[in-house]
């Protein structure tokens, strides 16, 4: 069986940071909190829950020790509550989300009604929205605007082809537009290279969390191409999907651990050596 392997399939490195503060805030034995869970990925959750990381929906959820903000960010309002709560905080917003953040603020401040591209139940876009208030909408193919200004800030993991259309069917509606294109580097190329190995391979696995919006996105534009499949592990592998295929592409979300890839890997190579 041929394998090709994406090399920027996995773990982004906002996520690889949010992981390592956390467990370097494990080490003083105190309690440690993070408001939601702290990578899209049931295995890994499960795995940093076992090294005293608590994963709570709420504030009043958390009695008493340390919290941290995932990689997502979380709206100006939330945080203002943790520091009332006098919790100790430690802030792993991704820089990359921290700059959009930053490029809402200054879009609100110059007078543009924000418009954010995204999944709207995503964490990071719910951030965002926070830090334009009253000011800005999410972003849909219905949506009806009668501004003459407005500003585009999409989420840092949200694909080229969605915000393309997405500015398509905004720009005949405003006088006006402003776009700040805070989509990630390493979305974009994570994107394009699992499309090149799915042009030449017979079929594809997508490694991630069933709750990983990005990892989501990554499968539904590989199915476009070959047969394609979501797994979170080699549990979810079924043995009827490699009758006639010689070649497999696997690629991974941005919430995937190298160890959750490699372990599926190694599960081909056993099954169908070279």
């Amino acid at each position: 069986m041929k394998i090709y392997r994406a090399r920027y399939g996995g773990v982004c490195f906002g996520v690889k940071r949010a992981i390592e503060m956390a467990l370097k805030a494990t080490r003083k034995k105190s309690n440690v909190y993070s408001l939601g869970p702290l990578i899209h990925n049931r295995v890994a959750v499960e795995s940093l829950k076992k090294q005293g990381i608590i994963t709570v929906d709420k504030i009043s959820d958390i009695k008493s020790g340390k919290v941290i903000i995932r990689s997502h960010g979380i709206p100006p309002a939330l945080l203002k509550k943790l520091k009332r709560k006098r919790f100790e905080i430690v802030d792993a917003t991704c820089p990359r989300v921290r700059r959009a953040q930053r490029y809402v603020e200054r879009l609100i401040t110059e007078g543009y009604y924000v418009v954010i591209i995204g999944e709207k139940d995503h964490p990071e876009v719910k951030g965002l929205l926070g830090y334009a208030g009253n000011k800005a909408v999410m972003y849909s193919k219905d949506l009806k605007l009668r501004k003459h200004k407005i500003g585009v800030v999409p989420q840092t993991t949200l694909d080229l082809v969605h915000l393309n259309e997405a500015i398509a069917n905004l720009v005949p509606n405003v006088s006006e537009m402003k776009i700040y294109n805070t989509i990630c580097k390493a979305t974009i190329l994570r994107t394009k290279e699992a499309m090149r190995i799915a042009e030449k391979a017979d079929m594809m696995l997508v490694v991630g969390g069933k709750n990983s919006a990005n990892t989501t996105r990554l499968y539904q534009m590989c199915k476009k191409i070959k047969p394609s499949y979501h797994i979170e592990s080699v549990d979810d592998v079924i043995i009827d999907w490699f009758e006639s295929v010689k070649s497999i592409g696997v690629t991974a979300g941005a919430s995937t651990p190298k160890e959750q890839v490699e372990e599926v890997i190694n599960f081909i190579k056993k099954k169908y050596p070279a």
